[in-house]
């Protein structure tokens, strides 16, 4: 799968010296949803704004499905489709008159069957020759996306897209975004929710105070950095843990009625600490009432890989 945007030794350091961006690689395939996870701060809207053009990088290269941004910025710009955070629309339009000047905008010839089929992909179309200031806030943001996808980009960019939103939209959205992929569309997500990540994503980029630390499958991040925590509920409580009890280390509760240690990665059959954990408190007399276990999530390990990086 080839590489649809490239970004290399990408800086920005504005005015006031401060560097929202270090020299950051990044290349994202074509088809696939990419997302950028980082805490407040850490340099993805910046990234964002440079790749579509709001922001002026201090150095390096970004090549657009082929187009270099600093030769041919426009050519580039045609490529690519915005969600921003910020609702930035004409208050005094109706849907239909913002969607369709958003196509113009990017030299592309009206197209009203193209732009029902995405006011219904929304569910805006009932509400095409509404004034946008008469919508709700969710309306207003479904508006925003409708205006990205009405030039027919080939990359998407959601920066932030389901904040404040309601669960309807957050479930239409990502609906949508499944369809975009597989039309051939390349999604790149920022997102708070990190569990819509985790559902989305083919690969996960991670990113801290201007650099990128982290890159990598989605599947195989969970893997290599996921834990599983699994607790054995004694039928009688213990005050400690007999020695040679376990070849791992062994955690026991405050009140004694259970013990707990952590299997790295996740289980691919071949990890049977477990079995040899309940064989040795079988051989010891020692009984239990059940085992439970527990999954680390995408953002658990995003929490720990950034708290490492500072």
């Amino acid at each position: 799968m080839g590489s649809v945007l490239s970004i290399e030794k990408l800086t920005k350091t504005y005015d006031n010296g401060f560097a929202a961006l270090k020299g950051v690689d990044l290349s994202i395939r074509r088809g696939e949803i990419f997302a950028l996870l980082g805490p407040n701060g850490a340099g993805k809207t910046t990234l964002i704004g440079i790749v579509c053009g709001l922001v002026r990088l201090s150095s390096g290269k970004v090549v657009v499905d082929g187009v270099d941004i600093a030769e041919n910025y426009r050519a580039a710009r045609k490529k690519i489709g915005l969600v921003p955070q910020e609702l930035s629309v004409n208050m005094f339009e109706s849907v239909w008159e913002s969607v369709s000047f958003s196509r113009g905008l990017f030299g592309k010839k009206a197209d009203p069957a193209h732009v029902e089929k995405v006011l219904r992909d929304l569910s805006l179309w009932d509400k095409k020759d509404v004034n946008i200031r008469a919508l709700s806030g969710g309306m207003k943001r479904r508006v925003l996306i409708a205006k990205a996808l009405a030039h027919e980009p080939e990359i998407l960019f959601l920066d932030e897209p389901t904040a404040g939103v309601d669960v309807e939209l957050r479930r239409d959205m990502w609906e949508m975004v499944r369809h975009l992929r597989e039309s051939g569309v390349t999604i790149i997500l920022t997102t708070h929710y990190i569990e819509e990540a985790e559902d989305m994503a083919d690969r996960i980029g991670v990113i801290n105070r201007g650099e990128i630390i982290l890159v990598e499958e989605k599947h195989a991040l969970m893997r290599r950095l996921g834990q599983t925590r699994i607790c054995v509920t004694l039928t009688e409580k213990m005050d400690h843990i007999p020695e040679g009890l376990f070849d791992r280390p062994l955690s026991l509760s405050p009140d004694g009625a259970s013990l707990t240690f952590i299997r790295m990665g996740e289980n691919d059959g071949k990890d049977d600490s477990l079995a040899r954990l309940l064989k040795n408190l079988v051989a010891r007399g020692i009984d239990f009432a059940s085992v439970t276990s527990s999954q680390s999530s995408l953002e658990d390990i995003f929490i720990d890989l950034v708290g490492k990086s500072r």
